[in-house]
């Protein structure tokens, strides 16, 4: 499964790469992120709501308010990264999730996606309302 980003918001760079410092302010910006635990080593246990499978990442690229990238291992494997470029309008965030599923749920690709596209989708309401609401 593959998801592909490129969304623009009133919001700074500094402001965009806070909700992506760690796994652990996941949950800020993603509120189907329910629970992290930190497993050492840079790797974190992150719940997801209505799953009993939680993601395991870690950041693998930290450049402070230009771009985050991480992986996954375990049950979900994969990759994802976000890249933060200042607009006249804000910040452009681009980027990409590959997530493999595990072999037995192969069978429920389509409506995985659609749920991990649905969190993603909050996230991107929640910055788009931010800056509404600071006004």
């Amino acid at each position: 499964m593959h998801l592909a980003f490129d969304e623009t918001f009133a919001i700074t760079p500094a402001e965009a790469y806070d909700f992506y410092k760690t796994p652990a302010d996941w949950p800020r910006l993603f509120k189907a992120f329910t629970k992290v635990t930190d497993r050492g080593d840079g790797w974190y246990t992150v719940w997801i709501k209505r799953t009993p499978i939680p993601l395991i990442a870690k950041i693998t690229v930290d450049e402070p308010d230009e771009r985050v990238a991480w992986d996954f291992r375990g049950t979900w494997s994969g990759d994802g990264a976000v890249r933060f470029e200042l607009t006249d309008t804000g910040t452009r965030i681009t980027g990409h999730e590959t997530i493999a599923l595990p072999r037995l749920l192969q069978f429920m690709e389509r409506h995985l996606e659609s749920g991990f596209a649905a969190v993603w989708e909050g996230g991107w309401r929640r910055l788009r309302k931010r800056r509404t609401d600071a006004k």
